[in-house]
């Protein structure tokens, strides 16, 4: 499922492409993924595109948003008047039509995604129930001392995936930014110490914003406006074998969620 990174990827992009666009019709073709509401959207101008944990929030001129969860699958296609469709309307759920000739299209491959149409109440009860940014300036060492603190007994990878908690940061990145800390998945929150509390919170952010300068991590279907990611280059341990140095990995469940760890790296 796309993470931060991958998210805050497709946001960039779509700011570039989208931002100031005047939406003149909306098809829907699957209300599995797309609330129907989304077909009254019709001469409305995208006047912001940014992210809220993992999800994108397009904002309309009217006081109205399209929020969208890409789920595991979920990706989008830019055209201009001038290019051709390609392969774009390939698992297309919407398509949203611009004034100026271009289009957006929505895909879903497996369909876990969604797509809403919101007012601002609907979209500030949607945020009220995630947790703080990871990278925004509010997400301090202290503010992340007392998070964990909160939590002494709640297993550490479990409270860095918990959105109410950290928002954004899923499986890929909780494992990567564990290895960098040194700090096993298997330790309670209550049990590291204040230089692997430093170093965790370090790492973590560390991570997601290189993970954002590589556009994301491609493994298996994510991909951006612009095509896949490149993190999946620099990873230490998800999907791994064996470790940087080179030390055999051992792959176990945490949370229901598979995890790879080091056992000598990581204590």
């Amino acid at each position: 499922m796309p993470e931060l990174p991958e998210v805050e990827t497709i946001v960039r992009q779509l700011k570039k492409k989208i931002c100031g666009k005047r939406i003149v019709k909306a098809e829907i073709y699957d209300t599995a993924v797309v609330d129907p509401k989304l077909k009254t959207v019709s001469s409305v101008k995208i006047v912001n595109v940014r992210r809220r944990a993992k999800y994108i929030v397009m904002e309309l001129d009217d006081g109205h948003f399209i929020i969208t969860h890409l789920g595991m699958t979920g990706h989008f296609h830019f055209r201009d008047r001038k290019q051709a469709p390609g392969d774009c309307e390939k698992y297309m759920v919407s398509k949203f039509l611009f004034s100026d000739g271009s289009y957006l299209t929505h895909n879903s491959i497996r369909k876990f995604g969604k797509m809403r149409l919101a007012d601002l109440q609907q979209l500030q009860k949607i945020s009220s129930k995630l947790g703080a940014e990871p990278l925004d300036e509010k997400f301090t060492l202290p503010y992340f001392n007392e998070l964990l603190w909160k939590r002494l007994r709640a297993n550490i990878k479990a409270v860095l995936m918990d959105q109410q908690a950290i928002a954004g940061v899923g499986n890929i990145y909780a494992q990567e930014a564990l290895y960098h800390a040194g700090v096993s998945p298997l330790r309670k929150a209550g049990s590291l110490s204040a230089g692997e509390r430093k170093s965790l919170y370090t790492e973590l952010r560390r991570i997601l914003l290189e993970a954002i300068r590589y556009r994301g991590t491609t493994v298996d279907n994510y991909s951006n406006l612009e095509g896949r990611g490149g993190f999946q280059d620099h990873l230490a341990v998800y999907q791994k074998e064996r470790c940087a140095k080179d030390h055999p990995l051992q792959k176990i469940v945490v949370g229901g969620r598979g995890t790879t760890y080091c056992p000598k790296c990581q204590r």
